[in-house]
Formats: structure tokens, sequence, C-alpha cells
């Protein structure tokens, strides 16, 4: 059970859980690039995730979310996953900035809920041809932490937490790579309304 009391109340509260998760999920859907084609789900595909570089001071952060992204990549996708540089599709990760900070407080001033941002850039390549199919230059990541009754202090490197920061993370991220390499390039679909348009010609014998 997670506490609920605060200087504000508890209708502040949900207030401003409501207000983070909404801003979490905008900022994580948003500035990815894609630059060619679809990937059917990976099918008959081989995807490298190997493990993610950590730029931060957070202990293996990096570990936990590559851990996730595959176990995200094997649980809704048909790639097969592999941990080397040897696939089809290479996935490369750089764990830039971890933070947790404070956003409810009890009524002994005590933090009681935490705003966990993760900022993560990710690049997934085509490695046969080179081109980037997906990237996100500083992917920004944002879950909410409630601390239990029983929980007297909050640590950043709190195992829980990563655990579940990393979990929605790849979820998030797995979901943003699938929805874009299915849409279809803007000048494709502009191409094909024009011809569709254009009135076609009968009987035209092909011409040697």
């Amino acid at each position: 059970m997670y506490r609920s009391d605060s200087a504000g109340g508890p209708d502040a509260n949900k207030a401003v859980r409501k207000f983070i998760i909404v801003a979490g999920l905008l900022a994580s859907a948003c500035g990815y690039r894609l630059a060619n084609k679809q990937l059917n789900e990976g099918a008959g595909q081989t995807i490298a995730v190997p493990a993610f570089v950590n730029k931060t001071t957070t202990y293996k952060i990096e570990q936990r979310l590559t851990e996730e992204v595959r176990r995200e990549l094997i649980r809704r996708t048909r790639f097969k996953v592999v941990a080397d540089n040897a696939g089809d599709v290479l996935m490369s990760g750089e764990v830039l900035g971890y933070n947790a900070v404070p956003v409810i407080f009890n009524q002994q001033g005590r933090g009681s809920a935490y705003t966990m941002l993760v900022d993560v850039s990710i690049r997934v390549t085509d490695n046969r041809t080179g081109k980037v199919l997906f990237q996100n230059d500083r992917w920004s990541f944002r879950e909410v932490f409630e601390l239990s009754q029983s929980s007297s202090e909050f640590v950043p490197e709190d195992t829980a937490a990563l655990d579940r920061l990393a979990r929605r993370f790849a979820s998030s991220l797995v979901a943003s790579l699938m929805h874009a390499t299915r849409a279809e390039p803007a000048p494709a679909r502009a191409e094909r309304k024009r011809d569709s348009a254009q009135p076609q010609e009968k009987g035209e014998a092909i011409k040697q």
C-alpha cells in the first residue's frame, strides 16, 4: 500500500500523479526519427541488442535497461534477439542521465512519491545497408514511484524503483519502434494517392 497523505491533500496528490504520468507519456513518444522501411515486426530477422553504454553514475542502470528491452522485444515482436552485434538489425543505446525528484510530500515534509527521469540515446540500424531505421538522440522517460508505508526514505538506486522504470521504458520504446516502422513514409503515401487519382488508359499495348 502506498502513502496518499500530503500537505496538499489526496485530491492534489491525484492531480499531480495524473499530470506526471501524462507528461511522461508525451515525452517518451516524441522525438524519434524513422529513416526507411517497415520491419514486419521482425519476422525472419535477428536483432542485436548489446549492453547499453552507461554515462551516468548510477550503478548497473544500463544492465537493467538493456535486459528489459531484450525481454520486451522477445515478448512483443518476432525478432530473434541476440546480445552481440551480429544481427540483421542492431539496436545501440547510451544512458545519458538519471535523476529522481520528490513530487509529493507527507505531513512530515518527506518525499512520499518521486519522479524518476532517465535520458537514453537510441539508434536502430540495418546492419546490411547501414541505414538508420529508428533514432532518438535523447529519449526522456519518466516514471512515478511511490514509497510504501513501511519505507522511511527513498534511495535513487532503489532496486524496485529502477526495475519498474526499466520495464516501463522498455515497453514504451518497443511499442514506439514497432509503430514507427509500420508507418508508411509521407512521400510514399502522397505518390500512391496521386497515382490512384490519375485516369487509367485501357487497352494500350506495351511497346517494346
